[in-house]
């Protein structure tokens, strides 16, 4: 695999020697009781800081290997079941297939509201993902293109890098409706060594 590196969340060393060294010094002065607290408060402060930090390298993607599974990899932000649509992936489809001998891999982001989220009804958000999911593949089977359907995590960007990892994707197709997650996109086209195309379905 490629690009590991661009997956860490490591905090610049200056925001580490900010929170440790005062932390150390208290330490040293305020005795044991103080010095576990203030340890305390600075590894929740650092894992905040590692949370936040803005991962900006390369997406990792998996390496054409015997086993791996690849080809090309539709990401299914906005329902693909009409006709057009499927149509233009499998345009897209049959030269990526017959260069990576693997197929094609569906993936619908796991929708969910805020308020949703909030109350963790996650598996109602699933059932929904599923529902999209085998809609989408039918939509493909009648368009010629067998492919395999995954639901992923609910942010598109997230959802793209976690499947990535183990597939070795020649090219990404976004099927996304105008306006509908346009930053997740334009970080994942960024970031992405791979030819992305995108298409807004019809509604």
């Amino acid at each position: 695999m490629r690009g590991g590196e661009g997956g860490s969340r490591t905090p610049p060393p200056f925001v580490l020697a900010l929170v440790i060294v005062p932390a150390a010094v208290i330490f040293l002065l305020g005795g044991g009781q103080v010095g576990l607290a203030i340890g305390a408060a600075t590894a929740a402060a650092i894992v905040v800081v590692a949370a936040r930090a803005k991962v900006d390298g390369p997406i990792e993607v998996a390496d054409p290997a015997p086993g791996v599974p690849g080809g090309l990899l539709v990401l299914a932000i906005s329902p693909l079941d009409d006709p057009r649509t499927a149509g233009i992936v499998a345009s897209i489809a049959d030269p990526s297939r017959s260069t990576s001998g693997d197929g094609v891999l569906l993936l619908a982001p796991a929708k969910n509201s805020r308020l949703a989220r909030w109350a963790d009804d996650l598996e109602s958000a699933r059932f929904e993902s599923q529902r999209v999911l085998t809609v989408a593949l039918a939509s493909l089977a009648t368009a010629g293109v067998e492919a395999e359907g995954r639901v992923g995590d609910g942010d598109p960007l997230q959802a793209a890098e976690d499947a990535l990892r183990t597939y070795a994707a020649t090219e990404v197709v976004v099927v996304a409706a105008a306006g509908e997650a346009e930053k997740q996109i334009a970080e994942l086209e960024r970031r992405l060594e791979r030819p992305l195309r995108r298409i807004v379905p019809e509604l």
